[in-house]
């Protein structure tokens, strides 16, 4: 029974870290909206079904991890036009959008790297 709550802690925590970055670098471009809403899709779903059966473990667990993955969501949501840079970015020499180190053509205008 132990175990089954340091898993449910471990798993929620692992959301909250998530929520923590995010919310530090406003940056969610890598992240995908699609997979977190199928996430508090069945999550949702999955609480429902701890319910009818009456487990408050899964009630818990179900609940713990739905409520970061829709705060996640809404982070989305909120911050999908941000961008978060290194100061070692350089910037396009056409449009002025940053560009990662690796990017051989800007995304933004298409333009190839100076």
């Amino acid at each position: 029974m132990i175990l089954s709550w340091v898993a449910i802690i471990l798993l929620s925590i692992s959301y909250w870290f998530q929520i923590y970055k995010i919310h530090k670098h406003k940056e969610v471009r890598d992240i995908s909206l699609f997979y977190h809403v199928f996430l508090a899709i069945g999550f949702s779903v999955l609480i429902y079904t701890a319910h009818i059966e009456d487990s408050f473990i899964f009630l818990v667990k179900q609940i713990m991890t739905t409520i970061p993955v829709i705060i996640i969501i809404t982070q989305i949501l909120y911050h999908r036009r941000d961008r978060w840079h290194d100061a070692c970015n350089i910037r396009c020499c056409d449009c002025g959008f940053y560009l990662e180190p690796e990017w051989y053509f800007c995304p933004n205008c298409g333009w190839q790297k100076c």
